[in-house]
């Protein structure tokens, strides 16, 4: 177990934990109104950057307005990444899963703004896109690995210095992880223009409910994958509930997880059935946004508290410096 934190350390640890919380939470806005822009095929409501029209305020149009939020969301983030990877590394710098992530989000987090602009002025080719999005995923994985960690700490429960996936339910979600990762940003590569699929469509999406003689080989393996993916869910849900009781907050966490891909599943036969509207869109993109992010919090939180190899060490948390 970790020794006992002092005042200052918890103090300096909880105040980092909420700078990490609220980064991650503007990061996970910022993957969902990227989904929303390119769901409502608003990515070129604005043709120049950073403005729209040359002008600070946007025209008001609904694509201008959701294009121009986006770009909004993300000036917010980047101040609370930037700030957690500062704060990171001065304070937490021997604690590398506090210190690295922030400090690597950065970097991922100025790629996406860099890609957005192109798309904006010259457009993106499918593979340039994939990375664009892949990106962004990423850096909703990194910030929320790290507040999972701080919260961690601060509870001074027992984890590790780093990741472990010893246990059979740590590499489930492990592998669950890299499906949904593989399955969500391979969108762009397969879809046609204007598709649902490039825009976090999963587990449903237009390419699943054309004829297969219509489909392209790389459509129907992600399909596939897709159909994979959706029984890996399902399984680490069931086997949560069955072998993780001792850890209250992983069943409940899977729980979560399930509940919205329910919901996200049931929005995506509706609109496979009545047809697509906007704000169907939007609640889709989200769900789908939110469920990676449950399902990266419940994987790191299954390999913290999974066994570590023998003479792996566990987190000093004498090394907090000060306050924050």
């Amino acid at each position: 177990m970790p020794e006992k934190l002092n005042s200052d350390q918890e103090s300096a640890l909880k105040r980092h934990g909420n700078l990490l919380l609220a980064g991650t939470v503007m990061t996970y806005l910022l993957v969902t109104m990227g989904g929303v822009v390119c769901a409502t095929e608003s990515g070129l409501a604005c043709p120049d950057w950073p403005g729209c029209y040359g002008q600070i305020v946007p025209p008001m149009r609904i694509d201008a307005i959701i294009e121009y939020t986006h770009r909004f969301v993300a000036l917010l983030t980047a101040p609370l990444i930037l700030s957690a990877a500062i704060i990171g590394w001065r304070k937490f710098r021997s604690i590398h899963l506090l210190s690295w992530p922030p400090v690597l989000a950065m970097v991922f987090a100025l790629a996406v703004a860099v890609f957005g602009a192109f798309a904006v002025l010259t457009g993106l080719a499918p593979g340039v896109a994939a990375v664009d999005l892949g990106s962004a995923l990423i850096v909703l994985l990194l910030m929320t690995t790290a507040t999972v960690v701080a919260f961690y700490s601060h509870n001074n429960l027992n984890f590790h210095e780093r990741l472990s996936f010893q246990s059979s339910f740590a590499k489930l979600s492990l592998g669950t992880l890299i499906t949904t990762f593989v399955v969500l940003d391979s969108a762009v590569l397969v879809a046609a223009s204007g598709s649902l699929t490039r825009c976090l469509g999963w587990p449903l999406y237009r390419a699943a409910w054309a004829p297969v003689d219509t489909r392209s080989f790389f459509e129907m393996l992600r399909s596939f994958l897709g159909g994979v993916t959706i029984l890996l869910v399902a399984t680490v849900v069931i086997q949560a509930w069955r072998t993780q009781r001792a850890q209250p907050v992983i069943p409940r966490l899977a729980g979560l997880m399930g509940l919205l891909f329910l919901i996200e599943t049931l929005i995506g036969l509706v609109m496979a059935v009545r047809g697509y509207s906007e704000p169907l869109l939007v609640i889709y993109v989200a769900l789908a946004a939110a469920v990676w992010g449950v399902l990266v919090a419940l994987t790191v939180i299954s390999s913290l508290t999974s066994p570590l190899p023998v003479g792996a060490p566990h987190i000093k948390t004498q090394a907090v410096k000060g306050t924050v």
